[in-house]
């Protein structure tokens, strides 16, 4: 019972953030319903029609503002009116108050492909993709590979194993491309930049001059792999918080496997970043 008490409270807590984040894409209070709904189908791994069921049955669909079972047409309406930005300011929000007072340490950057649905997708590109810890470990491989589709690059505090900063591209844009926009939410939403000894932990992709320069002016200790660039193998730091790095992983691994982030069926950036931003609040909800 407490179990589902809480998964109910939480599911309540982005209903009420989402009913203010709404109206400022104009949109009414009652659209909000609908945002955390589809936060819902993730979590449960629900098809639309399973979702309808379980909102006209259960007491969190009561509490949604949902009188009787919707139509499941409204859900493919609403991942065609909603902005992306409705989800990403939702869960910007709940990072805010799950974060609220604590000191963050140790920050890690990484980013998972997501393939596309279709070989039609006009928004989704080919790019590398670096195999999983478990991958690596099945194939005895870390060679890369390609992928048709997007990805979801992210900063996550390595203690907590919660991603603060994410952002989402097709598959060809490069790893470091996203490290300013990102680390700039980290330190600045975060304050990493002021905690005692912060360290940043990241593969050879942020091995870059740019990068290296902007940690040392906040007093940031780069824990990043040496890039040998086809010359000689990466070389891990050796500093012991570096193997923390597959926290990021973790992260990665459960949204796909717990959320089902990799069981994309959408087509075009804007509906694929709805299902991303929904796996990611479930899974704050459920870690957080």
């Amino acid at each position: 019972m407490k179990v589902l008490y809480e998964a109910k409270y939480k599911i309540i807590e982005v209903y009420a953030i989402a009913r203010v984040v709404v109206q400022k894409y104009g949109h009414t209070k009652k659209f909000a319903k609908h945002i955390a709904a589809l936060v819902i189908k993730q979590d449960r791994n629900l098809t639309d029609e399973k979702l309808a069921d379980f909102l006209g049955e259960d007491e969190v669909g009561k509490a949604l503002g949902y009188s009787k079972r919707p139509n499941p047409s409204v859900f493919s309406k609403v991942r065609k009116r909603a902005d992306p930005r409705i989800f990403q300011e939702v869960f910007e929000w709940l990072m805010q108050n799950r974060m609220k007072g604590k000191h963050i340490h140790l920050i890690a950057q990484d980013s998972t492909d997501i393939s596309a649905y279709s070989k039609y997708d006009k928004d989704a590109r080919l790019g590398h993709r670096t195999p999983s810890r478990k991958e690596q470990i099945a194939s005895k491989s870390t060679k890369k590979s390609f992928v048709f589709g997007y990805k979801l690059h992210a900063i996550a505090d390595v203690e907590t194993e919660m991603p603060i900063a994410v952002e989402i591209a097709s598959a060809n844009k490069h790893d470091k491309t996203f490290f300013h926009r990102l680390y700039g939410i980290a330190k600045d939403s975060f304050h990493v930049h002021i905690n005692y000894n912060p360290k940043f932990l990241a593969d050879a992709a942020f091995d870059a001059t740019d990068i290296y320069q902007e940690l040392h002016y906040d007093n940031v200790k780069p824990l990043i792999a040496g890039n040998g660039r086809g010359h000689y193998k990466s070389q891990k730091p050796e500093d012991k918080d570096y193997r923390k790095r597959w926290s990021i992983e973790r992260i990665f691994s459960r949204l796909k496997e717990v959320f089902y982030l990799a069981k994309n069926r959408f087509i075009g950036i804007k509906k694929v970043a709805i299902h991303i931003y929904s796996c990611i609040i479930a899974y704050v909800l459920r870690y957080g």
